[in-house]
């Protein structure tokens, strides 16, 4: 098993280099929740706050699923902007 200090490199390049997995797209889906105990504990808002939900699957080229991450934020601090083109 290979041990490396991600603090100094990205996940994602460890995988393209050492696994030669080639990181193709990611599917988001961004909702709003309520912050429940150990959400709102974590990020020291009230039970019931409002957050931002973010979940991400990361495909490889190939289609398979790599990576899943799960993120929560403060809607005090944290915005999402969107740029659209005609």
């Amino acid at each position: 098993m290979l041990s490396l200090p991600l603090n100094r490199e990205s996940l994602f390049k460890v995988l393209e280099r050492e696994y030669q997995v080639e990181l193709g797209y990611a599917d988001e889906e961004i909702d709003a929740t309520a912050a429940d105990t150990r959400t709102a504990e974590l990020l020291s808002v009230s039970r019931g706050e409002p957050l931002m939900r973010i979940r991400q699957l990361i495909y490889s080229t190939k289609g398979k699923a790599i990576t899943y991450v799960l993120g929560f934020y403060r809607s005090d601090r944290h915005k999402l902007v969107i740029r659209r083109f005609r």
